[in-house]
């Protein structure tokens, strides 16, 4: 007879794990659904927010340049390749922001770097820059809104290109406000002597 509730109280710890088990497992599959689904619609709705509520300046220009640097290892000369690209801040203006894709140009002495840059600015500025290898693997480097001089290191490609940095400037010049003063007296009355300038 006192085999039957130590019987019972093992099957209802036993029904207990199973549940727990179960449920959990249910929690983390909503819970990757959610995120799966829910998770992009309101990055775009808060994406598509910023790109009206808070649109970038028409003359902000973005500039961007991809540097890779080649291991010592080579023996060549070369120790680093590069790619730039400017961006307007009215083309990231207009309805579904601006694309730009930029390979390397042949030079005289090659290149090492076989990849494909692809940048996308949106209507706020939000920045996003792409690799394109030889594997046709996209890998994303950057995205998001950056700040002058930011820098983003990037993990290498074996057959595509070396490990590198990605470097993001605004590069419009903000026009000083107010009068604009001569830096010598002798600007003001016209008596300046080009001697006085020359360089010994």
């Amino acid at each position: 007879m006192r085999a039957m509730p130590v019987l019972k109280k093992s099957l209802s710890k036993s029904l207990i794990a199973v549940i727990a088990s179960v449920g959990g497992a249910c929690l983390e599959a909503t819970t990757d659904i959610i995120k799966k689904n829910l998770e992009p619609a309101l990055i775009s709705v808060r994406n598509s927010f910023e790109d009206r509520l808070s649109p970038l300046p028409e003359h902000a220009l973005i500039g961007l340049s991809l540097d890779f640097y080649m291991p010592s290892t080579l023996g060549s000369e070369t120790s680093a390749e590069g790619v730039s690209a400017s961006i307007p801040g009215r083309s990231c203006r207009k309805s579904g922001g601006h694309d730009i894709v930029r390979v390397f140009d042949e030079s005289a002495n090659a290149h090492r770097t076989n990849a494909v840059m692809i940048i996308h600015c949106s209507p706020s500025g939000r920045v996003s820059v792409s690799l394109a290898p030889q594997n046709g693997q996209i890998v994303p480097i950057y995205e998001g809104h950056f700040k002058d001089g930011e820098k983003a290191g990037f993990p290498g490609v074996p057959g595509s290109y070396y490990a590198g940095v990605l470097t993001i400037h605004r590069l419009d010049a903000v026009e000083p406000k107010g009068p604009w003063v001569p830096a010598n007296k002798c600007q003001v009355d016209n008596s300046c002597n080009p001697e006085d300038f020359s360089i010994n």
